[in-house]
Protein backbone atom coordinates (compact mmCIF):
# COMPACT_ATOMS: atom_id res chain seq x y z
CA UNK A 1 0.00 0.00 0.00
CA UNK A 2 1.52 3.32 -1.13
CA UNK A 3 -0.28 5.51 1.41
CA UNK A 4 -0.68 4.97 5.13
CA UNK A 5 -1.51 7.40 7.90
CA UNK A 6 2.13 8.10 8.76
CA UNK A 7 3.01 8.91 5.16
CA UNK A 8 -0.03 11.15 4.83
CA UNK A 9 0.75 12.94 8.11
CA UNK A 10 4.36 13.55 7.05
CA UNK A 11 3.32 14.72 3.60
CA UNK A 12 0.69 17.12 4.98
CA UNK A 13 3.10 18.63 7.50
CA UNK A 14 5.75 19.26 4.82
CA UNK A 15 3.13 20.96 2.66
CA UNK A 16 1.87 23.14 5.52
CA UNK A 17 5.35 24.07 6.73
CA UNK A 18 6.71 24.71 3.25
CA UNK A 19 10.06 23.40 4.44
CA UNK A 20 11.54 20.02 5.30
CA UNK A 21 13.48 21.60 8.16
CA UNK A 22 10.40 23.15 9.79
CA UNK A 23 8.31 20.03 9.17
CA UNK A 24 10.96 17.80 10.77
CA UNK A 25 10.92 19.98 13.90
CA UNK A 26 7.12 19.83 14.13
CA UNK A 27 7.09 16.07 13.64
CA UNK A 28 10.08 15.48 15.94
CA UNK A 29 11.91 13.40 13.35
CA UNK A 30 15.32 13.77 11.73
CA UNK A 31 15.30 15.86 8.57
CA UNK A 32 17.26 13.17 6.73
CA UNK A 33 14.63 10.55 7.64
CA UNK A 34 11.80 12.86 6.54
CA UNK A 35 13.59 13.50 3.25
CA UNK A 36 13.86 9.75 2.67
CA UNK A 37 10.16 9.31 3.41
CA UNK A 38 9.29 11.99 0.87
CA UNK A 39 11.57 10.58 -1.80
CA UNK A 40 10.10 7.12 -1.26
CA UNK A 41 6.54 8.47 -1.53
CA UNK A 42 7.34 10.32 -4.76
CA UNK A 43 8.93 7.17 -6.21
CA UNK A 44 5.84 5.13 -5.36
CA UNK A 45 3.55 7.79 -6.81
CA UNK A 46 5.68 8.07 -9.94
CA UNK A 47 5.70 11.86 -9.86
CA UNK A 48 7.16 14.85 -8.01
CA UNK A 49 4.94 16.17 -5.26
CA UNK A 50 7.02 19.26 -4.42
CA UNK A 51 9.07 21.80 -6.31
CA UNK A 52 12.36 22.27 -4.47
CA UNK A 53 13.20 25.95 -4.02
CA UNK A 54 16.24 27.66 -2.46
CA UNK A 55 14.21 28.44 0.67
CA UNK A 56 11.74 25.62 0.94
CA UNK A 57 9.28 23.59 -1.10
CA UNK A 58 5.94 24.20 -2.80
CA UNK A 59 3.36 21.72 -3.99
CA UNK A 60 3.29 20.68 -7.63
CA UNK A 61 -0.07 20.19 -9.35
CA UNK A 62 0.09 16.49 -8.47
CA UNK A 63 1.00 17.44 -4.90
CA UNK A 64 -2.02 19.74 -4.62
CA UNK A 65 -4.33 16.90 -5.66
CA UNK A 66 -2.76 14.52 -3.14
CA UNK A 67 -2.88 17.21 -0.42
CA UNK A 68 -6.63 17.67 -0.87
CA UNK A 69 -7.30 13.93 -0.64
CA UNK A 70 -4.96 13.34 2.30
CA UNK A 71 -6.47 16.25 4.21
CA UNK A 72 -9.96 14.81 3.75
CA UNK A 73 -8.85 11.29 4.72
CA UNK A 74 -7.05 12.40 7.89
CA UNK A 75 -10.04 14.52 8.94
CA UNK A 76 -12.36 11.57 8.36
CA UNK A 77 -10.15 9.33 10.51
CA UNK A 78 -10.09 11.91 13.30
CA UNK A 79 -13.86 12.33 13.13
CA UNK A 80 -14.36 8.56 13.25
CA UNK A 81 -12.27 8.39 16.42
CA UNK A 82 -14.19 11.25 18.06
CA UNK A 83 -17.56 9.85 17.02
CA UNK A 84 -16.69 6.53 18.65
CA UNK A 85 -15.41 8.13 21.84
CA UNK A 86 -18.37 10.54 22.04
CA UNK A 87 -20.91 7.80 22.77
CA UNK A 88 -22.27 8.41 26.25
CA UNK A 89 -19.93 11.31 27.08
CA UNK A 90 -19.76 15.02 26.47
CA UNK A 91 -19.05 15.82 22.80
CA UNK A 92 -15.44 16.47 21.83
CA UNK A 93 -13.51 17.05 18.63
CA UNK A 94 -13.03 19.71 15.98
CA UNK A 95 -15.80 21.51 14.11
CA UNK A 96 -15.00 23.94 11.30
CA UNK A 97 -17.68 26.54 10.57
CA UNK A 98 -17.61 28.59 7.38
CA UNK A 99 -19.50 31.89 7.35
CA UNK A 100 -20.09 34.49 4.66
CA UNK A 101 -17.80 37.52 5.03
CA UNK A 102 -20.58 40.01 5.71
CA UNK A 103 -22.09 38.07 8.61
CA UNK A 104 -19.00 37.31 10.68
CA UNK A 105 -18.74 40.73 12.41
CA UNK A 106 -22.36 40.59 13.61
CA UNK A 107 -22.89 36.88 14.22
CA UNK A 108 -19.59 35.03 14.33
CA UNK A 109 -18.45 36.04 17.80
CA UNK A 110 -21.81 35.20 19.40
CA UNK A 111 -21.74 31.72 17.88
CA UNK A 112 -18.16 31.10 19.05
CA UNK A 113 -18.95 32.28 22.60
CA UNK A 114 -22.03 30.04 22.84
CA UNK A 115 -20.11 27.02 21.56
CA UNK A 116 -17.33 27.54 24.09
CA UNK A 117 -19.79 27.94 26.97
CA UNK A 118 -21.98 24.94 26.18
CA UNK A 119 -19.40 22.57 24.67
CA UNK A 120 -15.98 23.17 26.27
CA UNK A 121 -14.70 19.90 24.80
CA UNK A 122 -15.37 20.97 21.21
CA UNK A 123 -12.71 22.99 19.40
CA UNK A 124 -14.51 25.31 16.99
CA UNK A 125 -12.72 27.05 14.15
CA UNK A 126 -14.57 29.72 12.18
CA UNK A 127 -13.49 30.73 8.67
CA UNK A 128 -14.80 33.59 6.54
CA UNK A 129 -15.41 33.13 2.84
CA UNK A 130 -17.52 34.12 -0.15
CA UNK A 131 -20.42 32.00 -1.32
CA UNK A 132 -18.39 30.21 -4.01
CA UNK A 133 -15.63 29.14 -1.62
CA UNK A 134 -18.11 28.08 1.06
CA UNK A 135 -19.98 25.85 -1.38
CA UNK A 136 -16.70 24.26 -2.43
CA UNK A 137 -15.68 23.78 1.20
CA UNK A 138 -18.68 21.53 1.81
CA UNK A 139 -17.91 19.47 -1.26
CA UNK A 140 -14.22 18.95 -0.45
CA UNK A 141 -14.87 18.40 3.28
CA UNK A 142 -12.73 21.28 4.54
CA UNK A 143 -15.71 22.75 6.44
CA UNK A 144 -18.29 20.88 8.49
CA UNK A 145 -20.98 23.55 8.79
CA UNK A 146 -21.57 26.67 6.68
CA UNK A 147 -23.70 29.80 6.94
CA UNK A 148 -23.97 31.19 3.42
CA UNK A 149 -26.25 32.53 0.68
CA UNK A 150 -27.96 29.91 -1.45
CA UNK A 151 -30.31 30.76 -4.31
CA UNK A 152 -31.95 27.33 -4.25
CA UNK A 153 -31.52 25.81 -0.77
CA UNK A 154 -30.19 22.25 -0.84
CA UNK A 155 -32.31 19.50 0.75
CA UNK A 156 -29.90 19.46 3.71
CA UNK A 157 -30.00 23.25 4.22
CA UNK A 158 -32.08 25.13 6.78
CA UNK A 159 -33.23 28.62 5.78
CA UNK A 160 -32.21 31.15 8.43
CA UNK A 161 -33.39 34.48 7.00
CA UNK A 162 -33.57 36.69 3.92
CA UNK A 163 -31.90 40.07 3.47
CA UNK A 164 -32.07 42.71 0.76
CA UNK A 165 -29.17 43.74 -1.44
CA UNK A 166 -28.29 47.44 -1.56
CA UNK A 167 -26.08 49.62 -3.69
CA UNK A 168 -23.37 50.92 -1.37
CA UNK A 169 -21.56 54.12 -2.31
CA UNK A 170 -19.38 56.84 -0.79
CA UNK A 171 -20.80 58.89 2.07
CA UNK A 172 -23.22 61.58 0.90
CA UNK A 173 -23.90 60.19 -2.58
CA UNK A 174 -27.38 58.90 -1.82
CA UNK A 175 -29.52 61.53 -0.09
CA UNK A 176 -31.06 59.42 2.68
CA UNK A 177 -31.28 55.94 4.18
CA UNK A 178 -34.63 55.49 2.42
CA UNK A 179 -33.21 56.15 -1.06
CA UNK A 180 -34.00 53.69 -3.85
CA UNK A 181 -32.34 53.03 -7.20
CA UNK A 182 -33.56 51.26 -10.34
CA UNK A 183 -31.51 48.37 -11.77
CA UNK A 184 -30.94 50.39 -14.97
CA UNK A 185 -29.26 53.13 -12.91
CA UNK A 186 -27.22 50.52 -11.03
CA UNK A 187 -25.69 49.30 -14.30
CA UNK A 188 -24.58 52.84 -15.20
CA UNK A 189 -22.69 53.42 -11.94
CA UNK A 190 -18.93 52.71 -11.80
CA UNK A 191 -19.12 49.24 -10.27
CA UNK A 192 -16.68 47.32 -8.09
CA UNK A 193 -17.12 43.55 -8.42
CA UNK A 194 -15.23 40.47 -7.21
CA UNK A 195 -12.79 38.85 -9.66
CA UNK A 196 -14.59 35.51 -9.31
CA UNK A 197 -18.22 35.03 -10.19
CA UNK A 198 -20.53 34.80 -7.21
CA UNK A 199 -23.83 36.36 -6.10
CA UNK A 200 -22.87 39.94 -7.05
CA UNK A 201 -21.94 38.79 -10.56
CA UNK A 202 -25.17 36.85 -10.93
CA UNK A 203 -27.26 39.82 -9.78
CA UNK A 204 -25.53 42.29 -12.10
CA UNK A 205 -25.81 39.88 -15.03
CA UNK A 206 -29.52 39.41 -14.42
CA UNK A 207 -30.00 43.21 -14.44
CA UNK A 208 -27.95 43.48 -17.65
CA UNK A 209 -29.97 40.81 -19.46
CA UNK A 210 -33.27 42.33 -18.36
CA UNK A 211 -32.39 45.95 -19.11
CA UNK A 212 -30.31 45.33 -22.23
CA UNK A 213 -27.41 47.40 -20.87
CA UNK A 214 -23.82 46.36 -20.28
CA UNK A 215 -22.66 47.03 -16.71
CA UNK A 216 -20.06 49.72 -16.11
CA UNK A 217 -17.50 47.59 -14.27
CA UNK A 218 -14.43 49.65 -13.40
CA UNK A 219 -12.69 47.58 -10.71
CA UNK A 220 -12.39 43.91 -9.82
CA UNK A 221 -11.52 43.61 -6.15
CA UNK A 222 -11.58 40.48 -3.99
CA UNK A 223 -12.61 40.58 -0.34
CA UNK A 224 -15.20 42.51 1.64
CA UNK A 225 -12.73 44.70 3.56
CA UNK A 226 -10.90 45.72 0.36
CA UNK A 227 -14.18 46.45 -1.43
CA UNK A 228 -15.43 48.63 1.41
CA UNK A 229 -12.13 50.52 1.53
CA UNK A 230 -12.34 51.18 -2.22
CA UNK A 231 -15.88 52.54 -1.79
CA UNK A 232 -14.73 54.85 1.02
CA UNK A 233 -11.94 56.09 -1.28
CA UNK A 234 -14.59 57.04 -3.85
CA UNK A 235 -13.45 54.45 -6.42
CA UNK A 236 -16.94 53.21 -7.15
CA UNK A 237 -20.04 51.37 -5.94
CA UNK A 238 -20.87 47.78 -5.14
CA UNK A 239 -23.79 45.56 -4.22
CA UNK A 240 -23.76 44.55 -0.57
CA UNK A 241 -26.18 43.85 2.24
CA UNK A 242 -26.59 46.13 5.23
CA UNK A 243 -25.15 43.39 7.43
CA UNK A 244 -21.84 44.07 5.69
CA UNK A 245 -21.80 47.53 7.28
CA UNK A 246 -24.01 46.82 10.29
CA UNK A 247 -21.97 48.79 12.82
CA UNK A 248 -23.61 52.16 13.40
CA UNK A 249 -20.39 54.18 13.24
CA UNK A 250 -19.28 52.37 10.09
CA UNK A 251 -22.55 53.16 8.32
CA UNK A 252 -21.69 56.85 8.51
CA UNK A 253 -18.79 56.23 6.11
CA UNK A 254 -21.13 55.14 3.30
CA UNK A 255 -24.45 55.94 1.68
CA UNK A 256 -26.78 53.28 0.36
CA UNK A 257 -29.90 52.80 -1.71
CA UNK A 258 -32.28 49.87 -1.86
CA UNK A 259 -32.69 48.40 -5.33
CA UNK A 260 -36.23 48.88 -6.62
CA UNK A 261 -37.87 46.37 -8.96
CA UNK A 262 -34.80 44.21 -8.51
CA UNK A 263 -36.02 41.20 -6.54
CA UNK A 264 -32.54 40.75 -5.11
CA UNK A 265 -33.22 39.40 -1.65
CA UNK A 266 -30.66 36.74 -0.79
CA UNK A 267 -31.49 33.66 1.25
CA UNK A 268 -29.06 32.75 4.04
CA UNK A 269 -28.96 29.07 4.95
CA UNK A 270 -27.31 26.79 7.48
CA UNK A 271 -25.93 23.65 5.87
CA UNK A 272 -23.81 20.71 6.97
CA UNK A 273 -21.40 18.53 5.04
CA UNK A 274 -22.86 15.24 3.85
CA UNK A 275 -19.74 13.83 2.19
CA UNK A 276 -18.63 12.37 5.53
CA UNK A 277 -20.65 11.10 8.53
CA UNK A 278 -21.62 13.84 10.95
CA UNK A 279 -19.94 13.56 14.34
CA UNK A 280 -21.82 14.25 17.54
CA UNK A 281 -19.85 17.51 17.86
CA UNK A 282 -21.04 18.63 14.41
CA UNK A 283 -24.66 17.79 15.22
CA UNK A 284 -24.54 19.59 18.58
CA UNK A 285 -23.03 22.78 17.11
CA UNK A 286 -25.50 22.71 14.21
CA UNK A 287 -28.40 22.42 16.64
CA UNK A 288 -27.02 25.16 18.90
CA UNK A 289 -26.92 27.62 15.98
CA UNK A 290 -30.50 26.78 15.01
CA UNK A 291 -31.79 27.13 18.58
CA UNK A 292 -30.11 30.48 19.16
CA UNK A 293 -30.61 32.04 15.74
CA UNK A 294 -33.56 34.28 16.78
CA UNK A 295 -31.43 35.71 19.60
CA UNK A 296 -28.48 36.29 17.25
CA UNK A 297 -30.74 38.17 14.87
CA UNK A 298 -32.31 40.25 17.63
CA UNK A 299 -28.97 41.35 19.06
CA UNK A 300 -27.12 41.79 15.78
CA UNK A 301 -29.59 43.66 13.58
CA UNK A 302 -31.23 46.11 15.93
Amino acid sequence: MTLDTMRMRYFLEIARAGSLTRAAKELHVAQSALSLHLRSLEDDMGTSLFDRLPRGVTLTEAGKILFSHCQSIMRAIEQAEHATKDVGVNPTGDVIIGIIFSLFPTLGISILEDCKKRFPGIRVMMCEGDSKRLRESLENQTHDIVIMPQDIPAPTAQVLFEESMYVIGPAGYFPSDSATIHPREVLQLPLIVPPEKHEIWFTINSFSEREGIQPNIVWRIEGLAATKHAIRCNLGFSLLTLSAISDGMEKEQYSFAKISNGDVNRVIVLDMATSHPATRAMKEVHQLILENWPRYMEHSFK
